[in-house]
């Protein structure tokens, strides 16, 4: 027993060593690069590694990238040499482009290499800093106008004083992209084209007090326009339990969106639908961003139909042809979350 323990022992040591080697050797190889400074130039040889290394002063928001013709992908890391974000494509062309938000006094690594093995070329790499953001505070159903220029980005933030949901969406002829963070600046959900047209909207649970930042852009450094960005807060309905058993089923409204909502995994609503002649062409179907299950019953409780993801999205559809008679329809969540969804009845 004490050689195996003096075993572990010394490759545990002999383990510390070597990482301290490497993470020593990756430092005292890496070439700094100086915020605001000139792009460092170089030649990518194919399968090989280029490191940086920048020291951060204050805190800020950090890009890297590059330019050229060269396919290049960026990893980031701390300066234990945890991987903390990469990029592949996100700059101009083929070319990587990370932006992160970083902590005062720190060191902060950067790997370049090719997008594969084979990949070389000339590359020129640079980086930028811009001080936190001073958001403004939103109001619930007030429009905030603003004008996008080469690559401004507008920041707002928001707190509900209650559970719910908030819903963030922009409008306009504008190609705007919206991003979501938490106070420390941690993403927490983006979206591009969810809104009208080229708009973004953004729906999110809320606890009471929390608060979250939006950053507001263009999807594109070149675009340009004016914008109105509203958020909307949603309550959590007081009845949300009501229809949770069969018994109390709820009775659908041909044509209407019916929301529901759901606290977790394994949950579910009823409805209740009477068709009153023979050869009904039944739909119905959820709407929204939860993995539901539908199944519709007879009124002897006998499975007529169910359906997973036939629906966009994650959601349920289904369409079947009915003799008249009462029938039950179940929802379900089939993921552990919290959020909303509506559903939808239709005869054809």
């Amino acid at each position: 027993m004490k050689n195996f323990m003096k075993k572990n022992h010394v490759l545990l040591a002999s383990l510390f060593i070597f990482v301290s080697v490497w993470l020593y050797a990756q430092n005292a190889h890496a070439q700094e690069l100086r915020l605001g400074g000139s792009p460092i130039s170089g030649n990518l040889p194919p399968g090989e590694e280029i490191w940086h290394t920048i020291q951060v002063v204050e805190p800020s928001i950090l890009t890297i990238e590059t330019l050229g013709e060269t396919d290049t992908y960026l990893e980031a890391y701390d300066a234990q040499l945890n991987l903390i974000t990469e990029d592949d494509d996100g700059g101009e062309g083929a070319n990587a482009r990370i932006e992160m938000f970083v902590t005062a006094g720190r060191t902060y690594l950067f790997k370049l290499r090719g997008y594969g093995s084979e990949t070389a070329g000339p590359y020129r790499i640079f980086a930028t800093s811009d001080p936190l953001p001073e958001p403004m505070e939103m109001r619930f159903g007030t429009a905030y106008k603003g004008t996008i220029t080469d690559g401004t980005k507008h920041w707002y933030s928001v707190r509900a004083e209650e559970r719910g949901f908030i819903t963030a969406e922009t409008f306009g002829k504008t190609d705007t992209y919206l991003e979501v963070y938490n106070p420390q600046y941690n993403l927490v959900t983006e979206d591009d084209d969810g809104g009208m047209a080229l708009n973004a909207l953004i729906e999110i649970w809320v606890e009471p007090d929390q608060v979250f930042l939006f950053r507001l852009r263009g999807i594109s450094n070149e675009t340009i326009g004016e914008y109105e960005f509203v958020a909307n807060f949603d309550p959590v309905p007081a009845d949300s339990d009501r229809n949770t058993e069969r018994s109390s089923a709820v009775n659908l409204r041909l044509g209407e969106a019916i929301p529901f909502f759901f606290h977790g995994l394994g949950e579910t609503r009823w409805y209740r639908y009477e068709t009153p002649r023979e050869g009904t062409k039944f739909v119905i179907q959820t709407r929204g961003n939860l993995d539901t299950f539908l199944s519709l019953y007879d009124q002897e409780g006998n499975l007529v139909a169910s359906d997973d993801d036939s629906g966009e999205n994650l959601n349920a559809f289904i369409f079947e042809r009915l003799n008249a008679g009462v029938y039950f329809i179940e929802v379900r969540l089939l993921s552990d979350s919290i959020g909303r969804s509506t559903i939808h009845a239709e005869t054809r």
